[in-house]
């Protein structure tokens, strides 16, 4: 039931930022092409891209609930926190894909 609640709150998201989710899949998609296209003679450097993840989440934990027109002490159901939760933790997921392929280095032949 808590996670159909925070789903059901996150698709509405979705469908009311309808243009925000298509830039959002335009960032991911382009670096992703750019490395098939360009990079695929690199190695992609995860622990760089987690820590670039990590920073964006961390900022994203105090900022993301702005674009809801609210502040953290605005949280005080254990619904909203689960939401933000749900929305950091995506937060974290989509910055580590998208600098994933950004992030590569080139592969050392020995």
């Amino acid at each position: 039931m808590i996670i159909y609640q925070m789903l059901m709150m996150l698709w509405e998201a979705i469908l009311e930022n309808r243009l925000l989710v298509a830039i959002l899949i335009t960032v991911l998609v382009a670096p992703w092409l750019y490395w098939f296209i360009n990079g695929r003679k690199k190695s992609f450097n995860h622990q760089r891209s987690l820590i670039v993840a990590l920073v964006v989440s961390v900022t994203g934990f105090f900022f993301l609930p702005l674009y809801f027109s609210a502040t953290i002490l605005d949280l005080s159901y254990w619904v909203d926190w689960a939401f933000h939760i749900t929305m950091v933790l995506a937060v974290l997921v989509y910055s580590y894909l998208v600098w994933l392929p950004l992030t590569a280095k080139h592969k050392i032949i020995e």
